[in-house]
Formats: structure tokens, sequence, C-alpha cells
């Protein structure tokens, strides 16, 4: 089976061709706030790369956070509109599992995956070797986080990815701790496309506080 993945939740945008399993063509840029600029001269580059025509594609996957809002949104975008062109299934893929799956397979030890949520916060979840979900992606503070990530571990053996934290064994990889494609599409091509739709993963809202202002002397009073 041949399988698209797409990584848009965050500064780093990412395609990847996986054919049964193996990793075909991979393609990336860093260039922020570029992606909807950017992934698809990434896919024709990765096509050509791997000499496949668009049509031969049986299945696309696609990060879905959380992560970036904007990033999140546009490669979902990206992904129902070349979907719907190719009449192929749509897997989504948590971003923080992406990042836990890249983490070499010889270390049996739970992978804590921490990325950067902004506001002094961080986005967390769990992941054992075999790519079960301990921990769904979730948002805690940043104060204390290395003694917080310890006491829910609770004694169990862990590593520390996506982004370092002082004090933990933590591990970043050649794509800087973000997520990329080419695990999208390694585990997109083995999910169930009906257990794992592409629906964004946010972890929060967008924190948008409702404005309190003073009504406007103009508006006319209701009869």
């Amino acid at each position: 089976m041949r399988t698209l993945g797409l990584e848009t939740s965050s500064e780093r945008g990412s395609v990847a061709l996986v054919e049964d399993g193996v990793l075909v063509a991979h393609a990336y840029h860093q260039e922020l706030s570029r992606h909807a600029e950017r992934m698809l001269s990434l896919l024709g580059e990765a096509l050509a790369s791997a000499g496949w025509d668009k049509q031969s594609i049986d299945r696309l996957a696609v990060g879905v956070g959380p992560g970036a809002f904007t990033g999140i949104r546009i490669g979902i975008a990206q992904a129902h509109g070349l979907a719907l062109g190719l009449g192929v299934p749509t897997v989504g893929v948590g971003s923080l599992r992406a990042i836990a799956a890249a983490h070499p397979k010889g270390d049996a030890r739970l992978r804590l995956v921490v990325r950067d949520a902004r506001r002094d916060e961080v986005f967390v979840g769990a992941y054992d070797v075999e790519g079960y979900e301990h921990l769904a992606a979730t948002v805690w503070p940043r104060a204390g986080l290395a003694t917080a990530l310890s006491a829910w571990a609770g004694g169990e053996p862990f590593v520390v990815l996506g982004e370092a934290v002082e004090g933990l064994d933590s591990f970043i990889d050649e794509a800087g701790g973000a997520p990329d494609a080419t695990q999208v599409a390694l585990l997109g091509a083995r999910f169930d496309p009906s257990l794992h739709p592409p629906h964004p993963v946010y972890a929060r809202g967008p924190g948008a506080d409702p404005q309190n202002l003073v009504p406007s002397p103009l508006r006319l009073p209701r009869s």
C-alpha cells in the first residue's frame, strides 16, 4: 500500500511517501507560516523523487496536532482536498504520537512527549515502545514540569521527547523535536481510518477572551 503523509503542526512542514512500511521519498521546509505555499510543491518533489504518479496513492495520513492552530488547519484541509480528488481514505495521526514513534525502538522506556504550547504551558502525551497511548495530549503548566512528569510516571523509567526538560533524560532527534511526515505516514498506513479520522486535536480552546465592551450609544433600545 502506498501512503502519503503530511505534517504541518509546527514551523517544519514535511511530506513523506511510504510503501509497505518503507520510506520511499521525503521532503520538508522550515519556513515559518509558509505551509500553504510550500506543501504542494514539496509533494511534487517527493512524487518526482519516488517516480510515483499521484493516482497511485492508496491512502493519505495527516498530522492532526496538537501544535500550531493555523498549521493544523492547513494540513487537514490539504489532505481532505487531495483525498477527495484521488478518491482515497484519510487517516489522522496525533503529532505527539508521531514524535514518540520516531524514537529508537531499542529504548523500551515510556516516551513522554513535550511540545511548547505557549502561555508558559506545554502539551504532554505518553506512549510506550509499541505506540500504545498511556496519556492523550493534555496541557500542563511549565512551572514544576520535571517534578510533575516524574510524579505522573510513578517510578516507571521514561525518556522525554520533543523538547528537553531540565533535570530529566531528554532526547531530541534530527528534526529538532518536531513531528515529521515520515512517522505520520508509517502510522497512518497501519491505522484503521474509521478509528482515526482526520479531526484536529487542539488539546485546548483558542484562548480568545470575550470582550466586555461599553454598549454603543448608537444602539437603539428594543421596543
